[in-house]
């Protein structure tokens, strides 16, 4: 197979599916994991679950790991997109092999760049921002963006901003964050991917130099706690002392709870966190209450929410410039694609 005969048929090249897939890559996954696996045959992109990288303590059921995935969906095609395709995308397309997560077929080809592309560069600048943001709150202008861009097919974005809704989410994030933290497997598995170069040979896993460092004399004031990542190693970014942390916390929901709703809102959460670069905002998962089935069903009871809540994240302001956040491995393209026929 030829990239010249691809070109004939229709079919996607394996240089232009490299291509898209040294941007999918840069999706956000628990922990670093990079659960995803593609695979391109007769001109036809597959994505699959890799679920050797699958988190046993904290993803048993594989929602992380899909949420994951559908981040990786939506920047294969945004890629492919913008670097011209016209692509058709189907979302688990074979019933007897669950771990089959999508298929990209080429429908013909347009123009590449214009504004797909300004969102393939915003999604390689984005970070995950664990530092605390500036005080200034966001624009309502900016807020509606985001919650518009990253509405889609049976998912949408909330933010709880009434005082009683932040006070009940901070009680139920916070429950879940102890649990957690009295979970010794949990911590162990979480020490296995802050990475260490004797065991994930700088492609994986999340860095200590991403940590921010929190002094124990001064813990972070903040009503609704981030992931201790500090449980298993000490952090080297030093945050400024007695801020108080008063994010914008955006809500991913789900109109059913099923493993297609979870890819669907991996890739409302990508819309989400593109939106927010191209708007200025950092943001950051905050998936302590969503981990688990029962987390999630308890956060829905406390909020009253209708829908299903599968991903929070934290926005705002950088208080500091973005270029000096660490850029968190990933593996090299060619471990992801196999290349058959």
């Amino acid at each position: 197979m030829t990239d010249a005969r691809d070109r004939e048929t229709g079919g996607f090249d394996r240089t232009s599916v490299a291509d898209a897939l040294s941007v999918a890559v840069r999706a956000p996954s628990i922990h670093n994991t990079q659960p995803w696996v593609w695979r391109l045959q007769a001109g036809e992109l597959t994505l699959r679950a890799d679920r050797s990288r699958q988190l046993a303590v904290a993803d048993p059921d594989g929602h992380s790991l899909l949420l994951s995935c559908g981040a990786a969906m939506h920047l294969t095609e945004l890629a492919l997109r913008a670097a011209g395709w016209q692509v058709e995308t189907a979302v688990l397309p074979d019933p007897a092999d669950p771990d089959v997560l999508a298929r990209f077929r080429a429908t013909g080809r347009g123009t590449s760049g214009g504004p797909l592309g300004d969102e393939v560069a915003a999604a390689m600048r984005r970070r995950s921002d664990r530092r605390p943001f500036a005080a200034q709150e966001l624009s309502a202008d900016v807020v509606e963006a985001v919650q518009a861009a990253a509405a889609g097919p049976g998912a949408r974005v909330d933010f709880p901003k009434r005082e009683d809704e932040r006070i009940d989410l901070a009680v139920a994030v916070s429950w879940a964050d102890r649990v957690q933290r009295d979970d010794e497997a949990y911590k162990a598995e979480m020490n296995r991917w802050l990475r260490d170069p004797d065991v994930h040979a700088l492609v994986d896993g999340v860095p200590a130099d991403a940590i921010p460092h929190v002094p124990a004399d001064s813990p972070r004031h903040t009503d609704v706690p981030l992931r201790d990542f500090e449980m298993g190693v000490t952090g080297q970014q030093l945050i400024e002392r007695d801020v108080d942390e008063r994010p914008l916390i955006a809500v991913v929901l789900t109109d059913f709870d099923r493993p297609g709703d979870h890819l669907e809102a991996g890739r409302a959460m990508m819309r989400l966190m593109i939106a927010a670069e191209l708007n200025g905002v950092s943001s950051c998962p905050l998936s302590q209450a969503v981990d688990f089935a029962e987390f999630r069903s308890r956060v829905q009871r406390v909020m009253g929410w209708v829908g299903y809540p599968q991903m929070m994240l934290r926005l705002g302001y950088p208080a500091a410039s973005t270029a000096d956040l660490v850029r968190t491995p990933r593996r090299p393209v060619a471990d992801v694609l196999e290349v058959a026929g």
